[in-house]
């Protein structure tokens, strides 16, 4: 059946982009730079009216801790709403995305770090977090066919 007459909802039709927040973490003692130690820390502020659908945290050089270096990521201050079980040990892709949150009136993200054993200032890894804002959009429109 073909259709010749097509509306469409212009909120539902409109594209939505991806947006995304990586931030290159690198373990030290400059003002820059996070500790190898056990702590929470700020990393970002995610927007209103988003829903996070996926996290990963990419280690580029593992961490030298004795025992462990595991790392999370949550909506709250020791949280693991958004990404548990990231090995900072193990090179690559790491971590197990928990969920979908969504962020409401907005939403901050705090990396949670947890070392075990004496550890030097040699991790680097790249923390990744993907959002919609599904109010936002990019000005265009989807494609009707038929």
């Amino acid at each position: 059946m073909a259709f010749t007459d097509k509306t469409r909802e212009a909120n539902f039709a409109q594209k939505k982009g991806v947006c995304l927040v990586a931030a290159e973490i690198v373990e030290g003692t400059e003002s820059y730079e996070i500790p190898a130690a056990t702590g929470n820390f700020l990393l970002a502020n995610i927007p209103p009216d988003a829903i996070i659908t996926n996290a990963y945290i990419q280690v580029k050089t593992a961490a030298d801790a004795a025992t462990s270096a595991t790392a999370k990521l949550g909506t709250a201050e020791g949280g693991t709403e958004v990404l548990s079980a990231a090995n900072l040990k193990t090179l690559g892709k790491q971590g197990t995305f928990t969920g979908h949150v969504e962020t409401g009136t907005g939403a901050e993200l705090y990396l949670g770090l947890t070392v075990t054993g004496a550890a030097t200032n040699v991790a680097n890894y790249v923390v990744v977090v993907e959002y919609v804002e599904y109010r936002k959009n990019t000005g265009e429109y989807t494609r009707i066919t038929n």
